[in-house]
């Protein structure tokens, strides 16, 4: 490969991983902004009992029984 391929190849990849790299950080970003504002969510009690199902068995001992 000469110095020219090499050139075009290069440029092509670049050509081609631009958009996809656009993409990926407005991904990113979305899921940032999204785990953001879900964890403010889950502060409003209100709005946890509908986001997290756990949070109703918070306090309540797990019933075992013996087994020898």
């Amino acid at each position: 490969m000469n110095d020219r391929d090499a050139r075009e190849y290069t440029e092509l990849f670049l050509r081609v991983c631009r958009p996809i790299e656009r993409w990926l950080r407005r991904i990113i970003l979305l899921l940032v902004i999204s785990l953001c504002l879900l964890q403010a969510a889950l502060r409003i009690p209100e709005i946890r009992h509908w986001l997290s199902s756990a949070d109703k068995f918070e306090g309540v001992p797990i019933q075992r029984e013996n087994r020898r």
